[in-house]
């Protein structure tokens, strides 16, 4: 973490410093966890001897463990609500009501509109996957040429986040990289953009070793600082950081296994006693060892005398102390990761919610660490959308009435979840009670409840009744 002051940020050599001791210290652990996500692991920059089986055996587990770890906290979209609110009447009215209902539907609907036009279902997800990968995901906000506010995802890799060195240790700026580059891969410029909470500055340099000259800067239209930092955890690590070493080592017991079945593929054949090699011919004629040997291989036949004796020269294996060892890496991989394996047998298609729940503690528990270190940026998001709408609108929603629910993407017994909101039968609300019912059946237990209402007006030939109306 980066603890500057702004005015320390803008100065053209300190910048350039931090900017390379940010490509220096960040960006290779950032591209490694990339690799690894990729499966570009560390087994296969392996060399062996020349002549030698060197099998590069490269298995997934980087990418299994973060679109696992992604896909059940975030496979579902974060649902952006503004319930009504009752508030009491200052003065008491005519009919004597004490409070009255705000509707806040006009707010949720704009807000949603602008949220699904920036598709931050897909954008929500990209960001909490390059958390899952590298510790750290950004979201970027900017008008495009026509005004329209636009939400971009940016890698690790682009942003540099400094903090204020004061105790509240708030955002006190972001660096954002980018470069220009000819097709054949030369440098023609390297950029950076300082967003504080009024100005974007520009920087660029003509070489790699040069130093960021300021050109130009711009109003970039928002109260705060429109790049948002997420963070997977508090110590801003990816999920399967702590756990590449077992990657690293299942790699190499595969690839050895391997290794050990070419050899035994290339069994030498040991000859004793046998004063010459014949052909398949029976000529008798001696033959050299190297076109003997390839009499051998083509033919497969060998004659011996009756002294001779021939048997093959192979490795032995202890393939139980081998598959031992590499299920114990596999199964600390898993452990470690809070990921569970799904092949895992035990993972039967009978299972109650509870039971499922309790082999998915682990991915739960990641999940919940992953939802705190959300709720900030998703909160500085609303904010900035918020004020964006009041702007265009010529509107005065209050950010802080947006309730976010998260919603876990795992297999639940529907029949279950319902049984239990039926026992709330005079106990909760009718609200209380639809809202415990999974999404896939009741989206919105409002919405529902609505719907309820109307289809009874219905059944008893009366005339539907609206808020407004009354």
């Amino acid at each position: 973490m980066y603890r500057f002051h702004i005015d320390q940020v803008r100065d053209d050599r300190f910048l350039t410093e931090l900017i390379t001791k940010f490509k220096t210290d960040e960006v290779p652990r950032f591209r490694k966890l990339q690799d690894y996500y990729r499966v570009q692991t560390e087994i296969l920059q392996r060399t062996m001897e020349t002549g030698k089986p060197n099998n590069k055996l490269a298995h997934g587990f980087a990418r299994y463990i973060a679109n696992m770890a992604t896909s059940f906290f975030m496979g579902r979209p974060v649902k952006y609500e503004v319930p009504d609110e009752t508030v009491p009447v200052e003065d008491q009215a005519e009919d004597g009501e004490k409070e009255k209902i705000l509707d806040h539907s006009e707010y949720a609907n704009i807000l949603n509109k602008e949220l699904q036009g920036n598709y931050i279902n897909k954008l929500n997800y990209d960001v909490a996957k390059e958390c899952s990968k590298k510790g750290i995901g950004h979201y970027l906000l900017f008008m495009d040429e026509e005004g329209n506010l636009r939400i971009k995802k940016c890698d690790a890799e682009n942003i540099i986040p400094v903090y204020s060195p004061k105790l509240g240790e708030f955002l006190e700026c972001a660096v954002r990289l980018w470069e220009d580059r000819k097709l054949d891969g030369t440098l023609i410029a390297e950029y950076a953009a300082v967003y504080d909470k009024q100005y974007i500055r520009y920087y660029r340099r003509r070489s790699a070793i040069g130093i960021y000259q300021y050109y130009m800067r711009e109003f970039h239209g928002f109260s705060d600082i429109p790049v948002i930092v997420n963070w997977n955890n508090e110590e801003q690590m990816g999920d399967y950081e702590t756990v590449m070493p077992l990657i690293d080592a299942y790699d190499r017991a595969q690839s050895d296994t391997g290794n050990d079945m070419d050899y035994f593929s290339d069994a030498y054949l040991c000859i004793a006693g046998a004063a010459e090699i014949t052909d398949a011919a029976g000529n008798g004629e001696d033959k050299g060892a190297e076109e003997a040997a390839a009499v051998l291989r083509k033919n497969k036949i060998l004659y011996l005398d009756e002294h001779g004796q021939a048997h093959w020269l192979t490795k032995n294996i202890n393939d139980t102390a081998t598959e031992n060892y590499k299920n114990r890496i596999y199964n600390d991989l898993f452990f470690l990761a809070q990921v569970p394996a799904l092949s895992d047998e035990s993972f039967a298609g009978n299972l109650s919610g509870v039971a499922i729940r309790y082999k998915l503690i682990g991915l739960e528990e990641l999940a919940i660490m992953k939802q705190n270190a959300m709720d900030a940026s998703q909160k500085k998001l609303v904010s900035l959308v918020t004020e964006y709408i009041n702007l265009k609108y010529n509107k005065d929603f209050d950010p802080q009435k947006v309730k976010l629910k998260y919603e876990r993407n795992l297999i639940t017994n529907d029949t279950e979840l319902i049984d239990n909101a039926a026992k709330l039968e005079n106990i909760t609300s009718h609200e209380t009670q639809l809202s415990m019912l999974p999404s896939s059946i009741v989206e919105n237990a409002k919405d529902e409840m609505d719907r309820i209402t109307a289809e009874n007006g219905e059944m008893e030939g009366l005339p539907l009744v609206k808020d407004e109306d009354i």
